[in-house]
């Protein structure tokens, strides 16, 4: 009984391991492909690049704001900003938002972006 316990326990261990293997070698983002510019800083800030990220995301924000992108481009500037400690500055670009598209701002969850910046900043 000892033996098949002891296997059991080493079968869930190297599942377990290949798994976590799998996991690590999964492809990069499909956006990491394109070379637009809304792409490219969405790949920087999927490979957790955030500097390089804030830049791109910054000269789309200030970009045609005819552009449906510039909402996006908002949207992960401030959560850019958020990842590099700039708290008030993502704060700014979530009211951004809510003023430019509210629906947005609601349905990509800004007012808990919005409160996690404050609370953040001990407001």
């Amino acid at each position: 009984m000892m033996a098949r316990a002891t296997g059991n326990w080493q079968l869930a261990t190297m599942i377990a391991l290949l798994v976590s293997v799998a996991a690590n070698a999964a492809p990069p983002p499909t956006t990491c492909g394109r070379t637009d510019a809304y792409s490219l800083a969405l790949c920087a800030y999927q490979h957790r690049d955030f500097v390089q990220a804030e830049s791109r995301f910054h000269e789309l924000a200030e970009a045609n704001m005819e552009d449906p992108r510039v909402v996006r481009a908002l949207y992960f500037l401030g959560r850019t900003e958020m990842k590099l400690g700039k708290y008030e500055e993502a704060s700014t670009r979530f009211i951004r938002i809510y003023a430019l598209d509210q629906p947005f701002y609601h349905a990509w969850n800004c007012d808990f972006l919005l409160g996690e910046c404050r609370k953040a900043m001990g407001k």
